[in-house]
């Protein structure tokens, strides 16, 4: 077996075929599309990203790269059909090894024990969103839900990360401190329960920061978080104004949040 380079970009919309003596096992993944990109191999989708997560590569306000998959690669087998699809025009970066079998050489069994499992775990993301109101002032304290999500019966979500978040029209520049999220699974808060100690929550200047003219976005991995959110049970991600002082958005607009956590989705 000989093993090469793999880092192509992949259409929305296009059926692709894997040669017959060739295999692709995809370890890194980003993508332009702006709503969620689903990759399909041979039928079983096996992976969504979206980019605010996923990028096929850093820009000057989006300082992050492909993201790893670390144990839930995507494997193709030779002859099979793959492909992803996604918002108009978009594309995929896929990252990885092509694996050129000879005569007769099947695909290693990890490889294939990976390509029976990726359909029913795989890389996802769960997102929400919060807006606070037309010319509506945030007040000092308030804590807002961004992302819920209860696990569906036969589900199970491990909390992985990467971590992408931002605040929209917020009338003044923002600073380190003045907004944090904070964490829940089935209500309760993985933190710390008494400001005595700090700020509630992890300050979103985490997620992403500005010059005062320009914002830059950075997802984080999150560490200790909630590893499994089992069937039934919540996970919830709020917002903090934890400035001390009311925020308002620029006229005629709403404060507006987005959570964006990558997951491992198992269907159990």
């Amino acid at each position: 077996m000989k093993t090469y380079m793999l880092d192509k970009v992949l259409d929305t919309g296009t059926t692709y075929t894997a040669e017959s003596d060739k295999a692709y096992i995809i370890r890194k993944v980003g993508t332009t599309s702006t709503s969620k990109a689903t990759l399909e191999v041979a039928g079983a989708d096996c992976l969504e990203i979206l980019d605010e997560i996923a990028r096929t590569h850093p820009t000057t306000y989006y300082l992050y790269d492909l993201l790893d998959l670390g144990d839930y690669y995507v494997v193709v087998p030779p002859d099979k059909k793959f492909g992803f699809s996604g918002s108009s025009g978009s594309k995929m970066r896929i990252v990885g090894e092509i694996l050129e079998l000879g005569p007769g050489e099947a695909l290693p069994s990890p490889y294939m024990g990976r390509y029976a499992e990726q359909a029913r775990k795989y890389m996802s993301y769960l997102r929400g969103t919060y807006s606070h109101g037309t010319d509506t002032a945030w007040t000092a304290g308030d804590e807002n839900n961004v992302l819920s999500k209860t696990a569906e019966a036969g589900t199970k979500y491990y909390v992985v990360g990467p971590v992408y978040a931002k605040l929209a029209n917020l009338s003044a520049v923002h600073s380190p401190g003045d907004w944090t999220l904070r964490f829940y699974l089935q209500g309760a808060p993985w933190d710390i329960l008494s400001t005595n100690m700090g700020d509630l929550g992890v300050d979103l200047w985490k997620c992403y920061w500005n010059d005062g003219t320009n914002y830059y976005y950075k997802p984080f991995k999150p560490t200790n978080l909630p590893p499994e959110i089992e069937p039934g049970r919540s996970f919830v991600v709020s917002m903090i104004n934890s400035s001390g002082a009311s925020k308002s958005p620029s006229s005629g607009t709403s404060l507006t949040a987005t959570v964006t956590v990558g997951v491992v989705v198992e269907l159990l």
